[in-house]
């Protein structure tokens, strides 16, 4: 056993320790309670300090153990599978920073260390919560850590290899720097309004945990809508599918519980202005947590590796999380029914116009928008257990979540005229009246500019009518001072991003060109030359293109190349970045001359696609990925095939085996009739580009004459998008996120 897994393995002793000194000062003080003897001051100092010893303990050794892991990584000790698997020589400080957390040992590792550094601020501040509180922090802080020694970081070879398998090359970016960070640290945070809810539920102390845990919500709700959305920039810019959200299930692991934060901390503020929703509340804490925890098992667990390219494989610690996910969700709902029926219950008047049931209808907004996410996600896992695993369409969350966003953006709307004093319908109107005016200009200009869908007409209506209302509300509070600017400001931005997916989506224009090197090819008012190839010496290609167009020239320069991590032919697209529209330029495919190929041939096909070659109608049906049952990392990935020719098919599943750097393709022959003859055509599989649900085929023993060969010596197709009000939309997100600053800064301040 090496220094690194010994410090994790002593973290975990010091975290057992401390809950076992929490757990006896927790008896002792609810001991104390029950006799009317006294509280938490008359609990031993002495065991006290042990209590926090431990856990400051616990912290030292994990910030030892990260910082131990960051000096393998800039140092280059690949006798550490980790360090091995996610870097090398040649990366430069930044990207060797980010392989920290670029796999799954590394990631739970930092995920530990914020959890226990955010749990010393926790432990310092909570006050009376601090016994149960803590108690309940060091058993989650156990699992993490006994996930850790199963899963360690610090796993060795038998030998020191040379170099390390590298970074994968759509990791290194930018963004990846901090996009994880800031998303590790608002899972990190979850856990905190779980603890308090449960310290509070213990203590029977159902209103006094409202200051503490609104801080602690509305900083998770921060953090992670931050990840969020640099998630979704990283996926524009790196990405060369053309977006920022594909509803992937790994991306909608994060989103799941950030809505239900959301509806927690709507509720929190019912409850403490008015006192109502205290078991909504409750239960919205359990969940939110549990919903990070099931987040961490779809990523982690393999589940998803046939549904989503962003899941890691199965590390062997299925069992560990489903029992960590189980375990804290009968904890919680074990603890609030024992305490339901004590926790008071205020009733509402749910014919009221007020503040309160505009509140409690975005918790149900909220609620439901999660539940739904969740059910399309669970689609693997639910089809599975009925015997084949399915997945959902992109289409079926946009299709159920559009009337929930119609809603939501409504209540964004019209709660800020409610007052916490019923109100009639009347003197409501009267002050929605200039919000409704400027909505009704914004409808009239969106339909002049060509928005006729009714449904987009109505979802434009709501934005509008929410951005025009929050920022009345903004301008009219500016001398109250900026501090009570959080949530309108925070609603403005939500207003505007809205309003952009809407604009972006209805007038988003793309077009497939085909480019012939040194020939100019026109496309939606756009001259495009490809220019030729500039090789990288870390392999990521660069395409060049000269673009003209819009009274200006310029070169864009997107990436095309194959990543073995990636499984797949990767594309980086050029952003020419506009005010009111983006230019968005994607590679798709090189066909490049090859004089020495003689009878080998690729070609590309997208799922459903069919191609004739040299007479062979191939066509590409679906693929599938799964991990060796022997534990390593090798995924062997398969595409299915049908094959015709003079009217005979045939199947076939060429399959291609990733093992790290390391990959090997069976080329499988196509014959009707006698399959062990060598002289017959033969295909294999080469690469996949799952988000395209693409094949490339490497194609022997055809004819010269096929349609390949005859094709253009050097030719690149590219897809030309416009997008516009893309700026718009990252300007909207960015003031989301001051106003939730700021309503964070009150509340650590209240």
């Amino acid at each position: 056993m090496n220094l690194g897994s010994i410090l994790i393995l002593l973290a975990f002793l010091g975290t057992v320790f401390s809950a076992i000194q929490y757990f006896r000062l927790s008896r002792l003080s609810f001991n104390n309670t029950k006799s009317k003897k006294g509280n938490k001051s008359s609990s031993s100092p002495q065991q006290l300090n042990q209590a926090r010893l431990g856990f400051y303990i616990m912290a030292g050794l994990v910030t030892l153990a990260s910082a131990l892991l960051f000096y393998f990584f800039l140092t280059h000790q690949f006798q550490y599978r980790y360090v091995y698997g996610y870097s090398s020589r040649d990366l430069p400080l930044g990207f060797l920073i980010s392989s920290f957390w670029a796999g799954q040992e590394g990631s739970l590792l930092f995920w530990t260390l914020m959890l226990a550094w955010l749990g010393v601020i926790f432990m310092r501040t909570s006050r009376q919560y601090e016994l149960n509180g803590m108690l309940f922090l060091n058993i989650i802080m156990g699992f993490f850590l006994a996930i850790l020694i199963k899963a360690s970081p610090f796993a060795t070879f038998p030998q020191i290899p040379v170099d390390g398998a590298g970074l994968n090359p759509l990791l290194q970016n930018f963004w990846m720097v901090i996009h994880p960070p800031v998303l590790f640290v608002g899972y990190a945070a979850a856990s905190f309004p779980f603890v308090l809810a449960l310290a509070a539920l213990i203590q029977r102390d159902y209103d006094g945990w409202l200051k503490q845990s609104l801080s602690w919500t509305a900083f998770t709700t921060l953090w992670l809508g931050a990840g969020i959305i640099l998630g979704a920039f990283w996926a524009y810019e790196t990405l060369g599918w053309g977006g920022y959200w594909g509803w992937d299930p790994v991306e909608n692991s994060s989103l799941i519980p950030w809505l239900t934060v959301l509806a927690l901390l709507h509720g929190l503020i019912v409850q403490k202005t008015k006192g109502s929703l205290k078991k909504t509340n409750f239960v919205l804490a359990i969940i939110t947590f549990v919903l990070v925890i099931y987040a961490t098992f779809l990523t982690r667990s393999g589940v998803l590796a046939d549904f989503s390219v962003h899941s890691f494989s199965n590390l062997g610690i299925n069992s560990y999380l489903i029992v960590f996910m189980v375990t804290h969700l009968l904890l919680g709902f074990g603890i609030y029914f024992i305490r339901q029926k004590d926790i008071p219950f205020i009733a509402m008047d749910k014919s009221a116009v007020t503040r309160e049931n505009g509140l409690l209808a975005s918790v149900v907004v909220f609620c439901a928008s999660a539940f739904l996410t969740f059910l399309g996600t669970s689609s693997p896992i639910i089809t599975g257990f009925l015997g084949n695993p399915q997945n959902v369409e992109t289409s079926f969350y946009n299709q159920v979540n559009l009337p929930v966003g119609i809603l939501m953006a409504l209540l964004l709307g019209i709660i800020p005229f409610f007052t916490w004093i019923d109100k009639n319908f009347t003197s409501v109107f009267r002050r929605i009246i200039p919000s409704l005016i400027l909505t009704i200009l914004a409808v009239i200009f969106a339909v002049y500019m060509g928005i006729t869908n009714l449904t987009m007409i109505v979802f434009t209506a709501v934005s509008a009518f929410a951005f025009w209302t929050n920022l009345l509300v903004v301008i009219q509070n500016r001398k109250k001072g900026w501090h009570l600017s959080g949530a309108p400001l925070t609603h403005v931005g939500v207003g505007i991003v809205l309003i952009s997916i809407i604009v972006s989506d209805a007038f988003d224009r793309s077009q497939r060109v085909v480019l012939e090197k040194d020939q100019k090819q026109e496309a939606m008012n756009y001259a495009l030359t490809y220019k030729g190839l500039t090789p990288r010496p870390d392999g990521k290609d660069i395409v060049n293109i000269e673009v003209e167009g819009d009274n200006r020239k310029f070169l864009a320069q997107p990436r095309l190349y194959f990543s073995p991590q990636n499984r797949g032919m990767m594309r980086e697209p050029h952003v020419d970045w506009g005010i009111l529209k983006d230019v968005y330029i994607s590679p798709l495919e090189r066909r490049a001359d090859d004089s020495n190929a003689g009878h080998n041939h690729t070609i590309v096909l997208i799922k459903g696609e069919t191609k004739t070659v040299d007479g062979y109608a191939i066509t590409f049906h679906s693929f599938h990925m799964s991990s060796h049952a022997d534990g390593s990392n090798a995924i062997t990935i398969g595409a299915e095939l049908e094959i015709e020719k003079d009217g005979k098919k045939t199947q076939l599943t060429p399959h291609l085996v990733i093992a790290g750097q390391q990959r090997s393709s069976e080329p499988l022959p196509i014959d009707f009739k006698d399959r062990s003859s060598e002289k017959h055509p033969s295909v294999a599989l080469m690469a996949i580009n799952a988000d395209d649900k693409a094949v490339q085929l490497m194609l022997s023993g055809f004819h010269d004459h096929d349609e390949i060969h005859k094709a253009s010596p050097d030719i690149l197709i590219v897809e030309l998008s416009i997008k516009p009000f893309m700026n718009i939309l990252w300007a909207g997100s960015i003031i989301l996120l001051i106003g939730a600053f700021i309503s964070l800064h009150r509340r650590i301040k209240e």
